[in-house]
């Protein structure tokens, strides 16, 4: 009990020595609320950028390994072959020596993807059409909210249906039961028998799926009827020009039995399409190598991001030692009389290590909803995702506080070590 009294003493006297000085304790606390806000806000937003990188990284599959066809750079006259039949990218062949060579192979799911325009009434959109095979929906973690997605059967006997998110329906301008509606694109009619999960297919999955539609704007068919009804031939027109292009397989899935395989199974289908393909037509994303290096990256982006806040942090601290050390010398008379009275240089540490957390403490609280509100706003302004959780918070409390025990080591050491008749003789 004597040292709690002790320490409710120390509290006591601290609150009082700060009131009567309340513009000064507050500007030396400036430095801590700006440095933890800073801190507060680098942390969330890293925070929110890591799990959105993850997010992102998980959509792709972390056991996947996405095979993507690439035209190959033009040659010279490239301008008279825009009229030629361009043939290039994964073959079927390619899909039978993966699957016939490579080991640690679950499975290989092909995808055949055509862009077109869906329409009803009067309404248009541009989609693309992704011819893909059962299991497609599980391994890229794309998920049915309502209805089903597309099965063996629907590719065994051809079926006419489809996959779509709610929002290309709703920008046609249908808005009645979405399931059985029938989907015109281009000339082909299309089933709707499931909807998506009404979350954006974005950024780096959308890119390594090679989907250039908008983030509604992917109609998933069977395969085997994508490629019965539309074939392999693509057409474009554009600035007067016209191309076709006959793709075999736009982009193959592959998904390795394990983690641990994964980045021996890129290294193998590497050598094997650098066999089998004369110019470099195809591509190779694998989210197991994405994920090392985004998290590389945001680890150096957090340290540079801390190191500034850091920087902020220590000016607080410095200024509050430069006012502490200023008030020893103003309280000379009265560290002088207390310790005439019995005080002990650990009570003199004790006060003074006291009020040097308090205002850390006190800037560190300020500075803490400071830091949640800028997170907000940087959130609003920048599109960044943010996450500030309450360990965010305790994290910035204990470095304010930390802060205070740093700033305030001096000040207290020197009031403990002057002189008791030296300083009762003090003016």
């Amino acid at each position: 009990m004597s040292a709690l009294n002790v320490t409710a003493g120390f509290v006591q006297l601290a609150f009082r020595n700060l009131r009567g000085y309340k513009l000064r304790s507050f500007l030396t606390t400036l430095g801590v609320v700006f440095g933890i806000a800073s801190v507060v806000t680098m942390l969330a937003m890293g925070r929110g950028a890591k799990e959105e990188i993850l997010r992102e990284i998980d959509k792709l599959g972390i056991r996947n390994v996405i095979i993507t066809s690439v035209k190959p750079a033009e040659t010279k006259g490239g301008a008279a072959q825009r009229t030629w039949v361009s043939a290039y990218g994964l073959r079927f062949k390619d899909l039978d020596h993966i699957l016939a060579t490579v080991p640690g192979i679950a499975r290989a799911l092909p995808v055949h993807s055509y862009a077109e325009q869906a329409w009803f009434g009067s309404r248009k959109e541009d989609v693309v059409v992704q011819g893909v095979t059962a299991g497609h929906f599980d391994a890229v973690k794309l998920k049915v909210a309502m209805g089903r997605d597309i099965t063996d059967d629907d590719n065994r006997v051809r079926r006419g249906v489809c996959v779509v998110h709610l929002g290309l329906l709703r920008a046609l301008g249908w808005f009645g039961d979405p399931i059985g509606f029938r989907l015109q694109v281009g000339e082909q009619v299309y089933e709707v028998v499931g909807i998506l999960e009404d979350e954006e297919f974005r950024g780096l999955a959308r890119q390594a799926l090679s989907s250039p539609a908008p983030s509604q704007g992917e109609v998933y068919a069977p395969y085997d009827t994508v490629i019965t009804r539309v074939g392999l031939m693509s057409y474009t027109r554009r600035s007067g020009s016209f191309e076709a292009s006959n793709v075999e397989i736009n982009t193959v899935v592959v998904e390795a039995t394990n983690q641990d395989d994964v980045l021996v199974v890129s290294r193998m289908l590497r050598t094997l399409l650098d066999k089998t393909h004369d110019v470099k037509d195809w591509e190779i994303v694998v989210p197991l190598e994405l994920l090392a290096q985004r998290e590389k990256a945001q680890r150096v982006l957090d340290v540079a991001l801390l190191t500034i806040a850091g920087i902020s942090l220590l000016v607080g601290g410095i200024g509050i030692a430069n006012i502490m050390l200023a008030t020893v010398t103003e309280r000379t008379r009265e560290i002088g009389v207390r310790r005439a009275i019995g005080a002990k240089r650990r009570h003199i540490v004790g006060q003074f290590l006291t009020e040097t957390i308090l205002l850390a403490g006190a800037g560190g609280i300020l500075g803490v909803g400071l830091g949640w509100v800028g997170t907000f706003i940087v959130g609003q302004f920048t599109q960044w995702e943010a996450r500030f959780t309450p360990d965010v918070a305790l994290v910035a409390l204990v470095v304010s506080c930390a802060v205070g025990v740093m700033s305030g080591i001096l000040p207290a050491w020197r009031a403990s070590r002057l002189d008791p008749i030296q300083a009762l003789r003090y003016q």
